[in-house]
């Protein structure tokens, strides 16, 4: 019976291949826009959910007020560790996980090959024993007891082991050693111990253990921090957190009370717990973190790519009914009963939902493939097979179920001899066209708010790749000079100078660039009679051709500063606005004072200009030389013409590989730079335009199928039509203007829900573009045009076809 069915099945999808088709692609489009995002997100909720007593463990964090903003940060002063009393009650562990960094390491190989160097190797830490009491490793060789109790030891993961030693097995690469060349000074370490990767998703990453050494056992100072010096700690249970934390804020307020007050703020600690650190950037440093709110929106996304799939099989199911009511009406009168109706149709979506999964598989393949900076790093080495499984499983019999329900009820309600006497079940007809039509108007509501959401994003990122920066940006190339122990005593001017003998280049400067999102601050101070006023200031370093290489518009005072001067400050608007100068003329010649109270000059003002990304507001900054800070350099082009600059970039490499002859240079266009700071919001507006364009697909599907069948069902009054003079932009017309109407409700439903959207978006930048009307308008015109596009192609056939062979069709 049931391959009876199956063979029924196939008959009628293959004679109705057309709408086959439309929903197999629909449905499949769904399917996989839910299966990726169902990886995704399974592949970040999974991060730390598998360590053992994970929910015992929490990371020690600061919080802090300053100018009555709140803030947070993940590092800690090196003082707490040694400062904890291990007796704390419910303490077990105390964990301190500091991320180091390195020059490069040497690699001995066996049979006297050369050395194996690896330049900067991330994910190195130094740690206590006790790291591995709390993230479980298993140990490959050497013991967790020993193998960190010696400062010239190190332990390696097995991946970082076969890194360094190619073709070796992990017996003999044990007790080898490793050269560390850092700053200014040179280690060797033995390998004392390799222990296995974690096979989970983890926010604890290292791959690479040293020890503490002395310096971090006997740190005393509470009052700086570093976001590479994370401290875990694991407890009894959830009751112990009090105990930890009073001990940790009570040494805080009695050892930094002065340090506060001098600077105006307060700071406290707090704790937070492992499961959630993956999803708390202010927290992360180094690490990589997601955003749960983006993955609620992913979410959201794939839910309402599926619900359209599904729209537009009712739609074209229940369309269709009309059609088999005869079909129907004869498989009752030979016996069958409702429910053996209701399954047929259900094995009927089945099948189609089935063929739109295999469909889905190469679909998905492709979009991880193409839309690789979707994809987050690690995902491709994650599985996750019983979660997989079963979401595909749940999500074939959810499709069928929702799919099929209504258009299977819809099927017992046809009356068996009207249909027999000729006559279609009513039922079947014009009643059920107002689900339909909803149906539709919901789809395009959809569709018109991911329309007007892709357009203002649009529009927000180039308003901030196009305004005014206070800077000039073109033509520029940037690059970090080597700060390496090889390159200690290069001094970056030789560097500079060798670069501006060369006509192609128009102006060399070293120092930072204006717009980054790194931030380099100190507080400064104004003394007038008894008051004095402080400001938290952004600094950036530059020599004296800096601010004309980047054409700062000045409103008083000089432009440059003095070689390697801290004695004198150039400033912007906003920080003479703070500290109560009447104008930029009033300011040139002050004094200021830093924290330690040095005095500096006040030599020259310029116009705000943006530092940080257009979330963050203009901040009063402060441009100073410093030689020891001027560790990037500046370049811009003379040449105009683009086709010119690949040969001044080649004498530039010349320049560079002459001094710097053990650092490869690397380099890029401040333009690509500026517009990298925009990477979250370029990726969110790409994902955007992707689920309108799918969006759109999915509803002109529904719609292309819809209006087939109404130029069917229409064809004798088209005929009709035909031979009593009607036009044919008369009958695409009256074809298309029911479909025009739904379209416009859904506008109007939709344009509301995205103007609050929108603006809900726009909150996050200081600097933003209005949500202007014509926005609205564009996105109306678009969908109109895109729905009569999509309908006018079956009106005009229906239009242009013969009307003696539509009424003489039966």
């Amino acid at each position: 019976m049931i391959l009876n069915y199956i063979k029924i099945t196939l008959r009628y999808l293959w004679r109705n291949r057309l709408f086959t088709a439309l929903n197999i692609l629909g449905l499949s489009i769904g399917i996989c826009a839910c299966w990726v995002i169902f990886r995704i997100v399974d592949y970040e909720f999974s991060f730390d959910k598998k360590h053992p007593d994970g929910e015992r463990i929490y990371q020690i964090t600061n919080r802090a007020v300053f100018e009555g903003e709140e803030s947070g940060f993940g590092g800690v002063p090196l003082a707490i560790y040694p400062a904890l009393d291990k007796s704390i009650e419910g303490l077990e562990l105390a964990v301190p996980v500091y991320h180091r960094y390195v020059v490069k390491v040497d690699a001995p190989q066996k049979n006297g090959q050369p050395d194996l160097v690896f330049e900067e190797p991330e994910n190195l830490t130094a740690t206590t024993a006790d790291y591995f009491k709390m993230v479980q490793h298993k140990w490959l060789v050497g013991s967790p007891q020993t193998a960190l109790d010696a400062p010239d030891k190190v332990v390696l993961t097995e991946s970082r082991a076969r890194e360094y030693f190619p073709g070796e097995t992990i017996e003999s690469v044990a007790h080898k050693s490793l050269t560390y060349y850092t700053m200014g000074d040179t280690v060797t370490r033995v390998i004392s111990g390799i222990v296995k990767d974690l096979d989970y998703p983890s926010s604890f990453d290292s791959e690479e253990f040293v020890g503490l050494t002395k310096d971090y056992l006997t740190a005393t100072n509470w009052s700086s921090m570093n976001s590479d010096n994370v401290l875990f700690v694991k407890v009894k249970d959830s009751q112990s957190i009090p105990y930890v934390l009073n001990f940790i804020n009570n040494k805080n307020e009695e050892l930094t009370r002065e340090f506060r007050e001098k600077y105006k703020f307060k700071n406290w600690y707090e704790v937070l717990p492992l499961a959630e650190k993956h999803f708390e950037p202010q927290y992360a440093g180094r690490d990589r973190t997601a955003n749960k709110k983006v993955l609620y929106g992913l979410i959201g996304i794939a839910a309402f790519l599926l619900i359209l799939a599904g729209i537009n099989y009712i739609n074209l199911s229940t369309s269709q009914l009309p059609q088999r009511s005869k079909e129907i009406g004869v498989r009752k009168t030979l016996g069958g009963n409702p429910r053996t109706l209701i399954s047929h149709f259900m094995l009927e979506t089945f099948v189609i939902v089935f063929f739109a999964f295999l469909l889905s598989v190469p679909l998905s393949i492709l979009f991880i493939t193409t839309f690789t900076e979707f994809i987050p790093d690690g995902f491709n080495d994650f599985s996750n097979y019983p979660n997989l499984i079963l979401f595909v499983g749940g999500l074939l019999v959810l499709i069928t179920f929702i799919s099929s329900v209504y258009p299977a009820w819809l099927i017992t309600r046809v009356q068996t001899v009207e249909v027999l006497k000729g006559q279609t079940d009513k039922k079947l007809h014009g009643t059920k066209l107002t689900l339909r039509k909803s149906l539709i108007v919901f789809q395009f509501i959809i569709a018109q708010v991911f329309i007007v959401s892709a357009l203002i994003m649009g529009q927000q990122l180039q308003y901030s790749m196009n305004k005014d920066m206070g800077f000039n940006h073109e033509a520029i190339i940037t690059a970090s000079l080597p700060y390496k122990y090889t390159d200690k005593d290069k001094d970056p001017f030789v560097f500079k100078h060798a670069l501006e003998k060369y006509p192609e280049i128009a102006m060399v400067s070293l120092g930072h660039r204006p717009l980054n999102n790194s931030r380099w601050g100190d507080m400064l101070f104004r003394q007038v009679d008894t008051v004095t006023t402080q400001v938290s200031a952004n600094f950036k370093f530059g020599d004296e051709d800096y601010t004309d290489l980047y054409r700062f518009e000045f409103l008083a005072g000089r432009s440059g500063v003095v070689k390697d001067s801290l004695e004198e400050y150039v400033v912007n608007e906003t920080l003479i606005k703070a500290f109560g100068y009447k104008s930029p003329q009033d300011a040139i010649g002050q004094v200021l004072a830093d924290g330690d109270q040095n005095l500096h000059t006040i030599v020259g003002v310029v116009a705000d200009f943006h530092q940080h990304h257009f979330s963050s507001k203009i901040e009063p900054v402060v441009i100073v030389a410093a030689k020891n800070q001027l560790n990037s350099i500046n370049i811009k082009l003379a040449a105009s013409n683009p086709g010119q600059w690949s040969e001044t970039i080649k004498l530039i490499e010349k320049e560079w590989e002459a001094i710097y002859t053990e650092t490869p240079f690397e380099y890029s266009f401040y333009d690509d730079t500026i517009e990298n700071l925009y990477e979250s919001e370029r990726k969110m507006a790409k994902l955007i335009t992707l689920a309108t364009t799918v969006c759109i697909i999915i509803s002109c599907l529904g719609l292309f199928g819809l209006a087939t069948l109404t130029a069917f069902q229409r064809t004798k009054e088209i005929g009709v039509r035909k031979v009593l003079g009607a036009s044919i932009s008369g009958i695409v017309r009256l074809l298309s203007i029911d479909f025009v109407k739904l379209v416009l409700i859904a506008i109007l439903i939709a344009s509301p829900i995205a103007w609050w959207a929108m603006n809900k978006w726009l909150e996050d930048f200081a600097y933003r573009i209005e949500v202007q009307w014509w926005m609205f308008g564009v996105a109306g015109v678009l969908a109109i045009a895109i729905a009569l596009i999509t309908v006018s192609s079956q009106a005009i056939k229906a239009a242009i076809a013969n009307p003696v062979d539509s009424l003489r069709d039966e």
